[in-house]
């Protein structure tokens, strides 16, 4: 193993390697994941051996940090969607008496270049939680670009005690991406009034596109894939097929969630022509614009969200140069919702 020395504004020196997990460091990244939050979001990753099972799988691979002594102080990992052909880096992590050390950036950078070296993903994407301008300045400086938000995911009092003195009842995600293999998105579809928006995304992305505005009949039915994070109040529901009874089958979905800080996030496909006129119909359910997540490689989405009886502080959002002008656009779709 190849050991780099680091040094924090002391003085102080420590040696580690960059290297892609092992069974054996099962326990450190349960014990990483449960020094950082309360009830972490995907409560897979505290089980042993579905941990193991997902990185023998390849659907969640870990890379770590490791010291001289053999202690892993940091982890991150690369998430295999199985919607789409982008890799999600996620669980970035690092040990509090670490941190001075300044690991984080050199650890992204390895896993993105792991990434690269086995060109295969359509992008590499990254999900930052928007309370603080740390990880937004990094991600920027790697490259990846501000794309759509989803709003109030996590439930403040199950994530960070730190955070909770704040009106946010949920925290919000910024979705960032960068292209690795995807170079043509071909059509998108998206409503005229998104469409400089869009523009402006995909443009930043170096990749070729097409966006169409016209409306098309929603035909046959409707498909959908729902996903509950329970503890979170959370569902996000992703619209493979915009059907004629698309209306229908989003109520049936809420009606069961009704819990006061119970939100939605939906995902629709925009690379099916039907997109503008199921944009129409969600938002008579009062569903609004929050962005587009590109380089799916299987489909192109556009997110819209619900509040229902959520208010969202867009003010209380940390958002850097880079970030604000995403936020302020959203905002405006919330509040003429």
């Amino acid at each position: 193993m190849n050991f780099t020395e680091f040094a924090n504004k002391s003085g102080e020196k420590i040696s580690v390697c960059f290297r892609e997990f092992q069974p054996s460091d099962v326990q450190a990244i349960i014990d990483l994941i449960r020094e950082e939050y309360i009830c972490y979001l995907k409560p897979q990753y505290l089980n042993p051996e579905t941990l193991i099972d997902l990185h023998r799988r390849s659907e969640v691979v870990f890379y770590v940090v490791q010291t001289q002594e053999g202690k892993i102080v940091a982890c991150l990992n690369d998430q295999k969607n199985s919607q789409n052909k982008f890799s999600d880096m996620g669980t970035g992590i690092i040990a509090k008496d670490y941190r001075q050390f300044r690991l984080f950036e050199p650890l992204i950078k390895f896993v993105m270049d792991e990434i690269y070296k086995k060109n295969q993903a359509s992008a590499i994407c990254a999900h930052l939680v928007m309370y603080h301008q740390i990880t937004e300045k990094l991600i920027d400086r790697l490259g990846l670009k501000p794309c759509a938000f989803e709003l109030q995911v996590m439930a403040v009092d199950k994530w960070q005690p730190a955070y909770q003195n704040r009106k946010t009842a949920k925290h919000s995600l910024v979705f960032t991406t960068k292209k690795v293999t995807q170079n043509d998105v071909g059509k998108v579809y998206l409503p005229q009034e998104h469409l400089d928006f869009a523009e402006n995304i995909y443009n930043s992305l170096d990749v070729d596109f097409k966006i169409v505005s016209e409306k098309n009949p929603l035909q046959g039915k409707t498909e959908i894939e729902v996903g509950d994070v329970l503890d979170h109040k959370y569902t996000a529901i992703l619209v493979k097929n915009a059907g004629v009874d698309l209306a229908e089958k989003i109520l049936e979905v809420e009606k069961s969630r009704q819990d006061p800080l119970q939100n939605f996030n939906l995902f629709v496909n925009t690379s099916q022509p039907q997109a503008v006129t199921a944009y129409e119909v969600l938002r008579e359910l009062g569903y609004f614009f929050t962005g587009v997540e590109p380089l799916g490689g299987n489909r192109e989405l556009m997110v819209m969200n619900n509040p229902k009886k959520l208010k969202i502080y867009f003010e209380e959002m940390q958002a850097t140069a880079h970030y604000l002008p995403l936020r302020n656009y959203v905002q405006k779709c919330y509040e003429s919702r």
